[in-house]
């Protein structure tokens, strides 16, 4: 698989980037693996991440969200993320988004939480969201709550066709 970056622009202007292995590059749409050597997990989600675990991160164009599916090193699900994002900006080399704050996780068992809502009000109170990623945020927050069993069924079967698991 091929290098690909994963660019996330923070509020305030904070630059995170993530070399990752491009998995399928297609219309709208690019999925990239991202392996996390050390393990660990969200601290105030009920997550665990093992070491050798994988992320595939699901990002579309004219979408308000991200969606990264996380597996342990056998293959078996841990949990979904979701992002609220702006800007997603897909290239040949990398792709480039405006991280939202908001996120939510869900589970095994369909329990969906979600995080950084008080960071989010916060920022939006300061000033520091325009008016358009207010909307985008609040788009990403109803298409998450209503719809995401069927976008992680969507990415399920991206995932079935560009990157099938590892036989044990």
């Amino acid at each position: 698989m091929d290098v690909y970056l994963e660019v996330k622009l923070k509020p305030g202007g904070e630059r995170r980037e993530y070399a990752t292995q491009l998995v399928h590059l297609g219309r709208g749409v690019v999925i990239v693996r991202f392996d996390m050597q050390r393990g660990g997990g969200p601290p105030d989600i009920p997550v665990t991440v093992p070491p050798g675990s994988i992320s595939l991160g699901y990002f579309w164009a004219r979408r308000p969200y991200n969606l990264y599916r996380w597996r342990d090193p056998l293959g078996r699900l841990i949990a979904h993320r979701f992002d609220a994002v702006a800007d997603v900006a897909i290239a040949p080399e990398s792709v480039t988004y405006r991280d939202l704050v908001l996120d939510w996780w869900v589970l095994p068992g369909d329990i969906l939480l979600e995080e950084d809502r008080d960071e989010f009000e916060a920022l939006a109170e300061a000033g520091l969201l325009t008016p358009s990623d207010l909307e985008a945020a609040r788009a990403a927050d109803r298409e998450v709550h209503a719809r995401y069993r069927h976008i992680i069924d969507e990415a399920a079967r991206l995932e079935a066709r560009y990157a099938p698991a590892r036989k044990a």
